[in-house]
């Protein structure tokens, strides 16, 4: 389906309530003033919010997203929105509403449970009104290009070590959902004590395309954080600055996934401080993150539809029609709470592609020159540095060795996989880190045995 744009912006406070201005595709441009929140959608949202937890609240989240949507729709806006919503429709088309909020109060808003009470209708389940946060970086980044992407993508799915999480659940839920996508995603999977220089290894080897990180969040003092490991398992909280620096290098990566309940959050007090959104302004073209906790089976659900219609079909690459499709089948297979509210997406793609997929005479005839072969390259350059860690190993405790060996193992599968690649500049250098690998697992292993 094609879409018309409404591009919706408001700004900071100017005294009497926030800016705003709508673009709506063919039709200009309409601004005015929006007030600010009230007493009754104030209320209406806390108690959305008090309700997260216990998983109820269908009428709730339907009221609340009504209040929101009669509070926006002052002035001129809602004879605009649906002129070019009936006109889109008209023409075969469906709407995009690109939502671009500057205020940290009003980003916070859970803009997803927006729903027209006059037709019913709640924006972000139905696949011909889309609903995304778009946070415009041309000015730093330029347009995105939509990055071609051959099969099968490479999707890792890191699960850090948690005191009350069931890991192997996780994994389980994730294995289960992309279990039909077995020929279109290839899932490596990054667990256990997972330290910071163990995710920085991992994403070194693989050119990802899709990193899924679960755990624990955090938000402190208007810091958001997802939970790392230290070397001995205890948590390591890392802030955006830091994901960053660690993703920031990657550019092969399209899509960042945080499940973790308060990833999705932006602070009422500074702007951008969650991580979803710094991270997107890093320039990773999506992230979804989520506002609200989910469910096992809703999380499956949620998991099952995105990564299809993400990866598979006439609009794969579409981020933000995969999320939509997600967030449908969560209202419909869970009708009786608002965890289709739950997944937030962040994009820095105007159109929501992400990725185009190679056609398979172009990705045989025009390759990548030496992508594969140069990371493999510069790992295998990291492992050979590595060599005075054989002195460490004296000294080492227990728990550290265990680190290098996960480390070393990982790397050892990662070369393993490499040695399939059709291009023979890539199995050399995988047969070079092999060779590498193998050495340093054998010295480990004898240390480990004296």
């Amino acid at each position: 389906m094609l879409y018309n744009d409404f591009a919706l912006t408001i700004a900071d406070s100017q005294g009497a309530g926030y800016p705003v201005s709508a673009v709506a595709q063919a039709l200009g441009r309409v601004s005015y003033i929006l007030p600010p929140v009230d007493g009754t959608l104030a209320g209406l949202l806390a108690q959305v919010a008090g309700q997260a937890e216990t998983g109820g609240g269908a009428d709730v989240a339907t009221n609340a997203g009504s209040a929101l949507f009669r509070w926006l729709m002052a002035g001129p806006l809602e004879s605009q929105l649906r002129l070019a919503w009936d006109r889109a429709a008209r023409a075969g088309h469906g709407l995009r509403l690109r939502l671009s909020i500057d205020p940290p109060e009003i980003a916070a808003l859970p803009w997803e449970l927006l729903n027209d009470p006059q037709r019913d209708h709640c924006f972000a389940i139905v696949a011909s009104t889309l609903l995304v946060r778009f946070l415009d970086q041309t000015s730093f980044f330029g347009a995105l290009a939509e990055q071609l992407a051959e099969l099968p993508l490479h999707m890792l799915l890191v699960l850090p070590q948690v005191p009350d999480l069931n890991l192997a659940q996780e994994r389980a839920l994730i294995e289960e959902a992309i279990r039909p996508l077995q020929n279109v995603v290839r899932l490596h999977v990054l667990e256990g004590s997972v330290t910071r220089s163990m995710l920085s290894d991992a994403l070194l080897a693989v050119p990802y395309d899709i990193v899924h990180l679960t755990g624990h969040g955090a938000f402190e003092d208007g810091v958001g954080y997802i939970g790392l490991n230290q070397p001995d398992g205890s948590p390591d909280w890392v802030d955006a600055r830091a994901l960053v620096r660690l993703l920031g290098n990657q550019r092969s990566i399209k899509l960042l996934l945080l499940n973790s309940c308060s990833t999705g959050r932006v602070d009422a007090g500074a702007a951008f401080r969650g991580l979803a959104p710094q991270i997107v302004r890093s320039g990773v073209p999506a992230v979804v993150a989520m506002q609200y906790p989910l469910t096992d089976a809703a999380a499956l659900t949620f998991a099952r539809a995105f990564y299809r219609q993400l990866c598979t079909g006439e609009n794969a690459g579409q981020v933000d029609v995969a999320i939509t499709y997600a967030r449908n089948m969560l209202a419909v297979m869970h009708p009786n709470d608002y965890s289709f509210a739950a997944p937030v997406l962040y994009t820095h793609a105007s159109n929501g592609i992400i990725y185009t997929l190679a056609p398979r005479t172009t990705a045989r005839t025009a390759p990548d020159p030496g992508s594969d072969s140069a990371r493999l390259a510069m790992f295998t350059g990291s492992i050979e540095s590595s060599r005075r860690f054989n002195e460490d190993w004296l000294l080492a405790e227990p728990h550290m060795l265990e680190e290098w060996r996960r480390t070393l193992a990982w790397a050892e599968k990662a070369y393993t996989m490499h040695l399939e690649n059709a291009r023979p500049a890539v199995q050399q250098a995988a047969r070079q880190g092999l060779t590498l690998i193998q050495r340093r697992l054998a010295a480990l292993d004898e240390r480990v045995t004296r």
